[in-house]
């Protein structure tokens, strides 16, 4: 709910000054390109502190997502994404829906919450293989 009145709140309080097509293109490609920088760049930075012994666990919502753990990360990264999701989400259809156009700064918000955590599925992926590629688990560790 707190969400839902922030989103309405900013709607409100912005400015609609008119958007031109050279706008929307550029936001089209940046979300490609931030998308595919932080599917990309999450694995790889999980993959680089897991050989300096770092663990990464899977994100849970039982848990605190701020804290200091360097294995509970995930948790504030999940956190955030949904946060991105649903602020992009629910200021895109407002938008569009007062204004009859197309908002590609919440529309980048929303890409960028998916992105991250489409990098959390792969990283937690990557980290559960072991080298003969079977998953990680009890069975296979004993």
């Amino acid at each position: 709910m707190v969400i839902l009145i922030l989103c309405i709140l900013s709607v409100i309080i912005r400015d609609f000054d008119g958007k031109s097509e050279s706008d929307t293109e550029f936001y089209i490609g940046l979300i490609i390109i931030n998308f595919l920088f932080v599917v990309i760049f999450f694995p790889l930075s999980a993959k680089f502190w897991s050989l300096f012994g770092s663990k990464f666990e899977k994100p849970t919502w039982n848990e605190n997502p701020i804290t200091f753990k360097p294995s509970k990360s995930f948790n504030f990264f999940q956190f955030i994404a949904f946060w991105f999701m649903t602020a992009g989400f629910i200021n895109v259809l407002l938008v569009g829906i007062i204004n009859q156009q197309f908002d590609g700064e919440y529309a980048h918000l929303f890409f960028g919450g998916v992105s991250l955590l489409i990098g959390i599925k792969l990283s937690l992926r990557w980290l559960n293989k072991s080298g003969n590629g079977e998953e990680k688990t009890v069975a296979n560790n004993i």
